[in-house]
């Protein structure tokens, strides 16, 4: 009586504590997403922000790209004070100097409508040490009327989801901007990347446990476990490239879990089949021996009446 009371009790108990796990893991993973959207929304402020007369630059971050080794940055030129007319355009013409791939640079003139110019930078980084690969850039701009170098003052903000960026300045000049830009792999791209390496590595090692339940009971050719092991042995690659980032063959991920997962369970699969067919045939053998051998039969008379 009391032992079927406790076990109503316990069933509760673990519904509680499942529920309270439930909770706590959903408010982690809204607050690592709270993090990263705040982190990705924020814009930091660098330059002469004291000075009237001034261009203020929009540096938006758009895609960073590992494989090109490039970062593409869109460069928005606003002048204020003096530096602009009524409209809010230049009031001189102007060239925007950057860091760019292609040294020439922007020409904004006076009087006209300003746009927001796409330009491409160096970042300089190693892949394949994906999924904890990160890259550095630098990102210097001045703006020039003439021969006077404009005072300039810029707000950097970054939208690659897959990338947390990171802005100091490299000099104290008050004109000009020079910055230096990192870029490390973030938060929800990390958690994401070392779940499928965990994965691969848990897959691998149920495939050996089949292994050894098959082989140590010498159950012969088991097709179920078989069909496990060559299913887990082909799907770990679409598997491996869901990663986000497109991480190139021969990464971290690759050393530390995918090659391994593969391995085991492809020593896995053929000893599975190896050693289960040697059992079977023994016990093939086994029984056309037994068939063979002669039994002792004797006749059995029906007593006389």
């Amino acid at each position: 009586m009391q032992h079927g009371i406790q076990q109503k009790r316990r069933g509760p108990l673990w519904l509680v504590a499942i529920a309270a796990a439930l909770i706590v893991g959903l408010v982690l993973a809204m607050s690592a997403y709270g993090v990263g959207r705040t982190r990705a929304e924020a814009s930091h402020p660098f330059g002469n922000t004291a000075v009237k007369d001034r261009v203020d630059l929009g540096i938006w971050v758009g895609k960073i790209d590992p494989a090109t080794q490039t970062a593409t940055v869109e460069v928005l030129a606003t002048p204020r004070g003096a530096l602009a007319d009524k409209n809010g355009h230049f009031v001189s013409d102007a060239l925007l100097y950057t860091s760019a791939l292609k040294a020439d640079p922007i020409k904004i003139k006076a009087g006209e409508p300003i746009s927001a110019a796409e330009v491409k930078v160096v970042v300089e980084g190693t892949l394949t040490d994906y999924p904890f690969d990160s890259y550095d850039a630098v990102l210097a701009f001045d703006v020039f009327s003439g021969d006077k170098r404009l005072p300039t003052a810029a707000t950097v903000a970054s939208g690659d989801t897959l990338f947390a960026v990171s802005e100091a300045p490299e000099s104290d000049s008050d004109e000009g901007i020079d910055l230096g830009l990192h870029a490390s792999r973030s938060i929800p791209t990390l958690v994401f990347a070392i779940f499928i390496m965990i994965l691969m590595l848990g897959l691998s090692l149920a495939a050996a446990i089949a292994c050894y339940y098959v082989l140590s009971g010498k159950r012969g050719l088991m097709f179920p476990a078989v069909s496990m092991m060559g299913a887990l042995l082909f799907a770990l690659v679409p598997l491996r490239n869901a990663v986000p980032g497109g991480a190139p063959i021969g990464s971290i991920i690759d050393f530390t879990s995918f090659f391994i997962a593969e391995g085991i369970i492809s020593a896995a699969l053929v000893g599975t089949v190896v050693v289960g067919y040697r059992v079977e045939m023994a016990k093939e053998r086994a029984e056309r021996e037994a068939a063979a051998r002669p039994t002792n039969q004797f006749p059995v008379f029906a007593p006389q009446r």
